[in-house]
């Protein structure tokens, strides 16, 4: 079951936590020889362009069956399974979007199983069978495999795709990168995302990463073998450390537009917020939509420390200009109630440059501060008795140094 997050509301509009409001796929696959200057060395990269509608939520095309069907989806590193609707689904059955006509395709098989993917904002009910999907125009990575073929679905009204394709950490459920890797026709099963906002273009890589990213990334260790989450060590706000409680783990969610953090983070966030001139809208935090650059230093600054990176982000990485209300823009910070771990969705995604490697259980950020030795430990003492840890410490290696 995916990971889903309740859709807030915004000024009478549901803004998607999970799935965002997309429109119609344009964009194509993209195959890119270019010079390597250093090495003068041409390097080929496999990417597809994601379409990015309002910075929340980030979408691809694939192709389907025999002959190609074209449908757009969502790509979920949140989730395992690849679902689309199916000609069975109806207006009043299902949200807005392209069907997949099973009967078209000679490839389609019927595995007379019904199944409920269930969400925290709906639901959708299939039955299970099998065909032949690839990323639009590449036939490398076309493979067989199973799919939820939807019928039913509740709470998407808002969502414009026309399916998800799960690309979780899941070891028993092979996605089409796997699939593909497995049967010889791709070189790697590792893929990468490169979210922008809405005026760059978003990337997601597969095959063969490029160098300029593979050469400049640190890398973090996966601790489930289903999600791919990662061990946060504490988070500050504006360099105080908050005590996160029982929340020692992030899941690093492309299906997530929001940053989703504990109760007492968010509270001191939002305090922070209040003294520069933000004001809380129906249980939701708005902040003025023009700040000058000279000004940023004056909101909040969170870091949220990893196993040696620092994830850091200020306002202009956590508010989202497209969603704003007289001026003032939401702040994509919301409480995670549901479950016992953060999730860092696409406000954290569109900061790094982000590498998944399934295969060796890790994660690989591009563009972020290492973490010392020196601040790991703080951080440890910090967690388990206070500030007074840290200033005991100091007196303690000032005599130490003292009797040298």
């Amino acid at each position: 079951m995916s990971l889903s997050i309740i859709q807030p509301m915004i000024c009478g509009q549901a803004f998607s936590g999970r799935f965002g409001i997309l429109h119609n796929l344009s964009k194509k696959i993209f195959h890119r020889n270019y010079a390597n200057h250093q090495s003068k060395q041409l390097e080929v990269i496999y990417l597809i362009g994601l379409i990015n509608k309002r910075n929340v939520q980030y979408y691809g095309p694939i192709q389907m069956g025999t002959p190609n069907q074209q449908l757009s989806v969502i790509f979920d590193t949140g989730s395992p399974y690849l679902w689309v609707p199916s000609d069975k689904c109806t207006l009043l059955k299902c949200h807005l979007s392209k069907r997949f006509y099973t009967q078209k395709s000679t490839t389609y098989k019927n595995y007379s199983q019904s199944d409920e993917i269930e969400y925290a904002s709906g639901s959708c009910k299939g039955f299970w069978g099998s065909d032949y999907v690839q990323l639009l125009g590449d036939s490398n990575t076309r493979v067989l495999t199973n799919i939820l073929f939807t019928y039913y679905d509740s709470g998407f009204d808002a969502v414009q795709s026309d399916g998800l394709l799960g690309l979780s950490n899941e070891k028993e459920i092979d996605n089409i990168f796997d699939l593909a890797y497995k049967e010889g026709n791709i070189k790697s099963n590792l893929f990468a995302m490169e979210l922008k906002s809405k005026e760059e273009q978003s990337l997601f890589y597969y095959d063969e990463i490029p160098n300029e990213i593979m050469n400049n990334v640190e890398w973090v260790r996966v601790l489930r073998n289903d999600y791919w989450t990662v061990k946060v060590l504490s988070i500050s706000v504006n360099g105080q450390f908050i005590k996160a409680g029982k929340y020692k783990e992030a899941l690093i969610d492309s299906g997530t537009s929001l940053l989703y953090l504990p109760e007492k983070v968010v509270l001191s966030i939002f305090e922070e917020l209040i003294l520069s001139n933000c004001r809380l809208l129906d249980g939701n935090m708005f902040c003025p939509c023009s700040i000058p650059k000279s000004e940023v230093d004056n909101y909040p600054k969170i870091a949220m420390f990893l196993e040696g990176i620092i994830l850091e982000l200020d306002i202009t990485d956590y508010m989202i200009l497209d969603f704003s209300f007289q001026g003032m823009c939401y702040i994509g910070i919301e409480v995670e109630s549901q479950m016992n771990l953060m999730i860092f969705g696409d406000i954290v995604m569109r900061k790094y440059v982000i590498v998944f490697d399934k295969q060796n259980n890790k994660i690989g950020f591009k563009g972020v501060e290492k973490l010392t030795n020196i601040k790991t430990t703080a951080i440890f003492w910090i967690e388990i008795f206070g500030f007074g840890a840290i200033i005991i410490s100091c007196l303690l290696l000032q005599m130490k140094l003292m009797k040298l």
